[in-house]
């Protein structure tokens, strides 16, 4: 079975499933994260990569390319991040066609940050559509049509879309209707952001089977995981993101660990315990750790 389905059917099923994000730096080489990759065998203890696309509009080594190396250098599948920012309609399509011939068919929808977050003034964003149009645009490529219903000439491999959605909101009525409006317009799975309360898991899940249920689709929730180590992390994890919930009790703890010079420890403690608590909700996990990856190393085995 080729590792894309291969990826998808272990997804699918009730067995555990670990994704982890690559944030390729504005690099030429991307030699030094493969080393550690490596170095920490994290490659034999997850399923696939996820390749991010410039987030917060920085300059960042090219999603679609840095997905081809590690898909390549590792023999694992790679998620590709492809945001709505960069690029109009028809460069979408172009792009997607010629990954499918490269085997890169895993596709996670974004409508992407604004302009203004990044370090490149000087750029001008395209936001012809949010995300759903290139859930939409996937749909029509996985008939062989692109957005027009004009006919793609050749043989095919099918594309499996992904889409991200905030862990927390204030209207909880306006993230179930995000989620509803994902999964009907074609997403295999919903990716959601660092989740740090179990009970906020529990309820997603729960609108999640809902929809599925209702919509007589199959999209698989995964829980967004970001291990906190420093009370600086906690901090803008909480002010910085809004479709972020850090709980005070974390808030508290880590900031008495800052005065005792033990963050590191009392914080991998605490997201060893959150990551083993939420694979019993669910084991499907996307794990991020800013590139650090000797912390998802330590998680992983359990530090």
């Amino acid at each position: 079975m080729n590792k894309i389905e291969n990826f998808i059917q272990i997804l699918k099923s009730n067995e555990k499933c670990f994704t982890y994000e690559f944030s390729a730096p504005p690099s030429f080489s991307l030699d030094s994260f493969f080393d550690a990759l490596q170095q920490e065998n994290l490659v034999s203890k997850i399923h696939a990569f996820i390749c991010t696309d410039s987030p917060l509009a920085k300059l960042k080594h090219n999603a679609i390319l840095a997905s081809l190396k590690l898909q390549n250098a590792f023999n694992l599948p790679s998620i590709t991040t492809i945001s709505m920012r960069d690029r109009n309609t028809l460069a979408i399509q172009s792009e997607l066609i010629g990954m499918n011939s490269l085997d890169l068919r895993l596709i996670l929808a974004l409508t992407g940050d604004p302009i203004r977050h990044g370090n490149q003034p000087q750029a001008k964003g395209v936001f012809e559509g949010n995300s759903l149009l290139l859930l939409k645009i996937i749909q029509q490529l996985n008939q062989a049509k692109d957005i027009n219903n004009h006919p793609i000439q050749g043989d095919f491999k099918p594309f499996y879309a992904f889409s991200v959605l905030n862990s927390y909101s204030n209207k909880k009525e306006n993230l179930y209707k995000k989620m509803q409006e994902k999964i009907q317009n074609g997403a295999s799975a919903i990716i959601t952001q660092p989740i740090y309360d179990l009970d906020i898991a529990q309820e997603l899940l729960q609108w999640c089977d809902k929809i599925n249920q209702e919509s007589s689709t199959n999209c698989t929730l995964i829980f967004g995981f970001f291990p906190i180590t420093s009370y600086k992390t906690a901090l803008f994890l909480h002010n910085k993101l809004p479709g972020v919930f850090i709980p005070q009790s974390w808030l508290e703890t880590m900031e008495k660990a800052s005065h005792n010079n033990t963050e590191l420890e009392i914080g991998l403690e605490k997201s060893q315990r959150l990551f083993e608590n939420l694979c019993k909700i669910q084991a499907k996990i996307h794990l991020m750790s800013s590139n650090k990856v000797d912390i998802i190393g330590k998680i992983l085995n359990g530090r």
